[in-house]
């Protein structure tokens, strides 16, 4: 009995402390619709204080009926102030509004943007400025040149 008891408490101590050791990652780029027969692909940034392993898990990028999802791979650790370049695939095909966001290994959102627009077609996409840059609001995001694994400008 007290060795359930125990495991209870230990267990109620990790998710109290989990989301804050992940508090760091973000979606810090987007490009929903690329230049010629280029590929879809999501930003990741660690704007934490300790290196985050996000090996196995999956940035998705949607349009609400359409689903892309791109899997991490196992073992991928990301220090302070590093980027992470998830890219998607060629057979993708959906519309040039979307939104995209990050989920751990065993499910948990970590991060979320809003549904943005690129109707452009060009270089051009939907960043964080500065990186890692998170209110939850609008202010958060800019539209420029992309920067894939760069620190946005």
């Amino acid at each position: 009995m007290h060795f359930k008891i125990l495991l209870f408490i230990c267990s109620l101590a990790l998710l109290m402390v989990g989301p804050s050791a992940l508090g760091g990652m973000v979606v810090n780029e987007l490009e929903l619709n690329p230049p010629d027969d280029a590929i879809d692909w999501v930003e990741l940034y660690n704007a934490g204080d300790e290196a985050v392993d996000i090996g196995l898990w999956t940035a998705v990028i949607t349009d609400g009926s359409w689903k892309g999802e791109i899997q991490i791979p196992n073992g991928t650790v990301l220090e302070p102030g590093q980027f992470y370049l998830a890219s998607g695939q060629r057979s993708w095909n959906h519309g040039d509004s979307g939104y995209a966001y990050l989920l751990t290994a065993n499910g948990t959102k970590v991060d979320e943007t809003a549904m943005r627009t690129d109707s452009m077609g060009n270089d051009m996409t939907w960043g964080r400025h500065p990186d890692g840059h998170d209110t939850d609001t609008d202010g958060d995001w800019g539209l420029s040149m992309a920067s894939p694994g760069k620190s946005n400008s």
